[in-house]
This record gives structure tokens, sequence and C-alpha cells, in this order.
């Protein structure tokens, strides 16, 4: 009759062990899980709308129609003011104008002699002989690497004036048409404009915001 009694106990004891067991080891495993999921650095940028000089010489229609030899920097001013230094190769910016949406990587560029880019691609990092990055260190320079202090710059690589004409929505836009892309990304000055820095390895937001683009 005491070993009868003894047994059940001990199955219990037993059972609540094996469970103790396995819920540490669950616990631990999810939280090795966490620990490895890659973070986006730690970073705060100041974005500034960068508008040098719209120019076109036919503002009734839709597309750019530059004068000879016009080349211009316009686009969006990004400032690292604290934080952790992080490479332009690991970040992609993201622009909202309206509904429709453009991201602009390292790897997006453009052939800078075409005529339909107006973009100064001596102030911006080259990819090769032809091709131009979107990306610029202001002041200068061929790093990658941006560190607290640094400013980089995102250019548009064309703009287009159609106050004169018939369309509904008017006036003075910046544009980004990549290389290989189906469309034209355009935003239109005076009007909000929304972005995300996201973090390439990690495919999370480092900052996000909007703000009005002149």
């Amino acid at each position: 009759m005491k070993d009868d009694a003894v047994s059940p106990v001990v199955g219990v004891m037993l059972m609540l062990v094996v469970t103790i067991i396995i819920a540490a080891l669950v616990s631990s495993f999810s939280g090795s899980l966490a620990h490895d999921q890659k973070q986006p650095p730690q970073v705060t940028l100041e974005i500034t709308p960068v508008i040098t000089q719209i120019c076109d010489t036919d503002p009734t229609n839709e597309v750019p129609d530059y004068p000879a030899n016009f080349k211009v920097i316009n686009g969006i001013n990004l400032r690292h003011i604290g934080g952790e230094p992080f490479s332009l190769k690991d970040i992609a910016v993201q622009l909202k104008s309206r509904d429709t949406v453009i991201v602009v990587s390292y790897e997006t560029v453009f052939d800078p002699s075409q005529l339909k880019y107006c973009a100064d691609a001596s102030t911006l990092l080259k990819k090769d002989s032809t091709y131009s990055h979107y990306f610029g260190l202001v002041g200068g320079g061929s790093s990658d690497v941006i560190m607290p202090g640094d400013a980089f710059i995102l250019a548009a690589d064309g703009c287009y004036d159609n106050s004169g004409g018939n369309s509904v929505e008017k006036g003075k836009f910046i544009t980004w048409t990549p290389d290989g892309s189906s469309g034209m990304f355009r935003a239109l000055i005076n009007t909000p404009l929304e972005y995300t820095i996201i973090d390439r390895p990690s495919g999370k937001a480092i900052q996000s915001g909007s703000f009005v683009l002149r």
C-alpha cells in the first residue's frame, strides 16, 4: 500500500521536472532567435530639400525641355546628426508622392550623358565610366561610409515645368527615371513628400517622415 502511494507522487514530480526543462529550452531558443535578428543602425538624419533651379524652355507639355548644357543638382540633403556610422551601400531611400513610390539604393543608377537627364553627375558618386549613382557626398569625396557630421545628397536626375499647359496637376517638378525603369517618378514643388530610410541588411526602417519640397 505504501509503495502504491509513492509511485503517483514520483510520477507527478518527474512530469513537473520535464515540463520545466522543456520551458527553459524553449525560452532559451526564443531568446537566441530574437538576439540573432539583424537590427538597423541607430541613426538620426536631418532631411533638407534642395531645389537649386528648375528650367524648362517649354512649360506647356509634360516632358523636360532643357536649355543647352543645363546641369543642376536638385534633390534631398541628408545630414548625419547622431548615432552610428553606416554605409550608403546598406541603405535604400523610399520616396512617396501621392500614390506613386520609388526606392533608390546604391545599385540604382542613370547615364548622365542622356539628354533626358539634367543632374550634374560631377558631384555624385560614379559606378563606372558610363553610369552614376544617385548619391553624392556634400563637400566631395568618394567614400560610401557616412559618419556623424557627414552629409550626402539623393539627387533627382531631371526636372520640368508644365505650369503653362492644360494638365490637372500644374507646377514645377523634380523627377527620377533610373536606368531600366518603366516610368518617371515625379515630385511637385511645394507639396509634401514622404520618405523612409531603409536598412537593407535587416529590411527595417532607420527613419521615416515627410517634408514639403521647396
